[in-house]
């Protein structure tokens, strides 16, 4: 529903098709309804039977004029028939670790990077071979461009622990919805940050869409789509204030055990120079900021509030995120 009303954001048709089995709940009448957006269910009496709908399905909205957004059983990745009909099959992935997990052993064969490069066009000109590899969304992890990284590289860890190859992962990310967000989603309606996750999703489908085997979106394209240049190209970190404080939570308690901040909390981390603590009602932090996910680069900021900072005054840990400290204001030694 997210990446349909990206479309008719953009006035675009779109036919959104979702094929479930026996058993599966169905939509609720939607009381919205985008003008752009068509919205039809299939029950299937087996997985075997999908394929036949899907084709069905895209002859239909190549007919209207529309594009397709097709919502199928996961398993049906497998299928090397019905993935060789969709210009970019996806594996949307939850935020647990364990989803992680599952994805990784979901990913066929055929999504391994060897196979994927063979089944790239030849140098000959060749047709392809095989159908496209599946790209991988990460869903309910609010942060923008620096929780997708971090997604990427969770996928990477899971990969290579199960000799699965490297994954391909989209740049975009879905973040957790609050109650109302949902329920305006389920409903056909959006809302602000349900569309800023739409569009930059939609922008790097239509890239991979492009480029059906390449092993990673490529950033300069995907900066270009975004409307914004390749150094700054950034998404805001859109989580909301549930979102920060589950995410605060699980630090602290890794930080508390000692096994928090590791070096990968760290490596993306935006660095604040000529750094102090400072007051309001709480403690925080003071300085120029380099690397935020939102922010210019050399811009002064004061941070959310300060939960955590190491005796070596190299890194501090606020509500929103890590920072890494560089060089402290003149005649400012950081807190006892």
């Amino acid at each position: 529903m997210i990446l349909a009303d990206a479309h008719a954001a953009l006035s675009e048709a779109v036919s959104l098709v979702r094929i479930t089995l026996p058993g599966e709940a169905r939509l609720p009448e939607l009381r919205i309804r985008a003008e752009e957006v068509t919205v039809t269910e299939h029950i299937t009496a087996a997985v075997d039977g999908v394929d036949d709908l899907v084709a069905g399905a895209i002859a239909a909205a190549a007919a209207a004029g529309s594009h397709v957004i097709l919502d199928v059983p996961g398993r049906c990745l497998a299928d090397a028939a019905l993935r060789s009909r969709v210009e970019a099959p996806v594996l949307v992935v939850g935020a647990t670790p364990f989803d992680e997990h599952m994805a990784t052993h979901a990913l066929t064969p055929a999504d391994a990077p060897a196979d994927a490069g063979a089944g790239a066009p030849g140098p000959d000109g060749a047709a392809s071979v095989g159908p496209a590899p599946a790209w991988l969304l990460g869903c309910g992890r609010g942060g923008g461009a620096s929780a997708a990284a971090a997604f990427a590289a969770a996928m990477t860890r899971c990969a290579a622990a199960t000799s699965a190859g490297r994954p391909r992962v989209l740049p975009a990310v879905l973040p957790s919805l609050s109650r109302t967000e949902a329920t305006r989603v389920i409903e056909g309606d959006r809302t602000a940050r349900t569309l800023a996750s739409g569009l930059p999703l939609l922008a790097a489908l239509r890239i991979v869409a492009g480029d059906p085997y390449a092993e990673e979106v490529d950033p300069q394209a995907y900066a270009a789509a975004l409307g914004a240049e390749f150094a700054s190209a950034r998404q805001p970190d859109q989580r909301e204030a549930g979102d920060r404080l589950h995410d605060l939570a699980d630090e602290l308690q890794g930080i508390r055990d000692g096994a928090k901040p590791d070096p990968e909390d760290l490596a993306d981390a935006p660095r604040l120079e000529e750094w102090r603590t400072a007051t309001r009602e709480v403690r925080i932090l003071a300085g120029r900021v380099y690397g935020h996910p939102s922010i210019p680069d050399g811009r002064r900021i004061t941070t959310s509030d300060l939960y955590a900072i190491d005796r070596t005054r190299t890194w501090a840990r606020t509500m929103s995120r890590y920072y890494r400290l560089g060089s402290p204001a003149p005649g400012h030694a950081g807190p006892a």
